[in-house]
């Protein structure tokens, strides 16, 4: 792992650097939020992804200032952003990256906290939380954590013999570069399969081992869908809480620079994978119950991944029968949610609506005009 403190003495003579971010995921709400606060922006993408981006590129069209990228890098393979001369490149522009989630499926766990030597806002080892199944599965994941925590979260069962009921396998499976592509159930169109009995889990297990293409592979689809969790289904309304847990306002009553940014519901596509997110607001009453479990979540991470969550992050929740918010799912960095600007939180707590590329950019501005923005990465 990195040590975080050479990446603090790095950042230790910043005073204007580049917000940077992978192409994918979250890479255009990133770049606005920066670009708005006054920070130039670089995205990485890879080749043959980068059209999007290159539309907006910061420059002058007509009569009117466009864009808010300000430079762009193109790789042959996503995994190159940790090779010498890309390295070399953003550590040109002093970049403080912002991790999403495609960085961390795309690149590789190994990667980011070994070789990827680019501050990072956010505390670099909780990425790994995330993973439940595969190659980077570790003990203390968001399982672990939520449990520990006390937070409010569906049964989950420890052998398939003990399935007494419809519950849902949290199974990843490889698909080219997509090493944690979900293993979406088509027929009910939930993210992951979904059976009721422990005969139901092993015709799930063989029908999707089918999907590979090869042995390896197979093997590999099984081997994942044996080691994952097995969790109660709960019918009822997802939503999405996305906050932001402030290192510059950790002392701001009652939360502890805890913030709710907005919250989003999401659509799949039949294979599991996110389609799109919209923008929701909670039944104001339901707010205390998102903020206890949020602060929860801060404080465990405090305890055992210490200095603990830095930045953005989201609880994915399901609202059950006796009105509570059962957490699934835990994105341990920013979310893919830009609808977020588009709810009613930040603009309740600041006066107007705030996305979290902008909410991210003021964090690290308040950083480096207090001569504080080694607390805020690593």
């Amino acid at each position: 792992m990195i040590k975080a403190s050479e990446m603090q003495q790095k950042v230790s003579h910043y005073t204007e650097p580049y917000i940077g971010s992978l192409g994918s995921h979250s890479a255009l709400d990133i770049s606005r939020g920066a670009f708005d606060e006054g920070f130039k922006t670089i995205v990485v993408c890879k080749r043959g992804r980068e059209k999007p981006y290159q539309h907006h590129i910061f420059r002058k069209r007509g009569m009117k200032d466009v864009g808010c990228i300000n430079k762009i890098i193109i790789l042959e393979e996503w995994k190159d952003i940790v090779k010498k001369e890309s390295l070399e490149d953003l550590s040109f522009y002093n970049t403080i990256f912002i991790p999403n989630r495609s960085f961390e499926v795309y690149v590789g766990h190994n990667l980011i906290e070994d070789y990827f030597t680019v501050p990072m806002l956010g505390n670099r080892g909780l990425l790994r939380i995330e993973e439940r199944t595969g190659p980077y599965k570790i003990e203390k994941n968001q399982d672990y954590l939520i449990k520990l925590a006390g937070i409010p979260a569906p049964k989950r069962f420890e052998k398939p013999v003990d399935i007494d009921r419809e519950v849902i396998i949290k199974a990843t499976k490889a698909i080219g570069e997509r090493y944690f592509q979900r293993a979406g159930d088509k027929s009910s169109g939930l993210p992951f399969p979904k059976v009721s009995s422990e005969k139901e889990y092993e015709i799930a297990c063989e029908r999707l081992k089918q999907e590979g293409k090869t042995e390896t592979e197979k093997e590999m689809i099984e081997r994942n869908f044996r080691a994952a969790t097995i969790e109660e289904y709960v019918p009822g309304e997802c939503i999405n809480l996305n906050f932001f847990q402030s290192a510059m306002n950790s002392n701001d009553p009652p939360y502890e620079g805890l913030e709710l940014s907005g919250c989003d519901v999401r659509k799949q596509f039949p294979n599991g994978e996110e389609l799109l997110h919209q923008g929701a607001s909670l039944r104001e009453s339901l707010l205390g119950k998102a903020y206890d479990i949020g602060k929860k979540f801060v404080d465990i991470t405090k305890q055992e991944y210490p200095p603990g969550i830095i930045g953005p992050f989201a609880l994915q929740t399901v609202a059950d029968k006796n009105e509570d918010l059962l957490t699934f799912d835990v994105s341990p960095r920013i979310p893919g949610s830009p609808d977020t600007e588009f709810t009613p939180y930040t603009g309740y707590l600041y006066g107007k609506p705030t996305s979290f590329g902008r909410r991210i950019a003021q964090e690290i501005k308040e950083a480096i005009i207090s001569r504080r923005l080694e607390e805020i990465v690593s």
